[in-house]
């Protein structure tokens, strides 16, 4: 019998146990999945940056290459006063018209799930 009231004693303490060794892995994945998440977040944050820095590097590199090709084509030039007008209305429309169109594709809906990945989450979501 007194085992019996031992065992009494002793059962609600092992049930906590079983608790909280429960508790403690579905932490522990909590934690997996948090790292997981962090290091997701950092490789997408280092990623824009790095997106960011060569569309300024490039930038850069696209206004002074304009620059110099405009200034080298009126300067050098023995065209007159009016055909150079001509010119650079032509060039400047082109120019306007080719960024209105690039901007148009990079920010489309298309484009940003393409590159973003939207399809790969989704299927992982609805695959569960």
């Amino acid at each position: 019998m007194s085992m019996l009231r031992a065992l009494r004693k002793f059962l609600p303490f092992l049930t906590l146990l079983g608790i909280l060794k429960t508790y403690q892995r579905r932490v522990s994945l909590i934690k997996i999945e948090a790292a997981k998440a962090y290091v997701l977040g950092v490789k997408t944050i280092r990623f824009l940056l790095l997106g960011a820095l060569f569309v300024l590097f490039s930038l850069v590199l696209f206004a002074s290459g304009l620059l110099l090709i405009h200034t080298a084509l009126f300067v050098y030039s023995g065209w007159s006063v009016q055909m150079k007008f001509l010119v650079a209305l032509s060039l400047g429309g082109l120019e306007i018209f080719a960024a209105i169109g690039i901007l148009l594709y990079l920010f489309s809906e298309k484009t940003w799930v393409k590159f973003s990945g939207i399809k790969h989450v989704l299927n992982s979501v609805v695959k569960k």
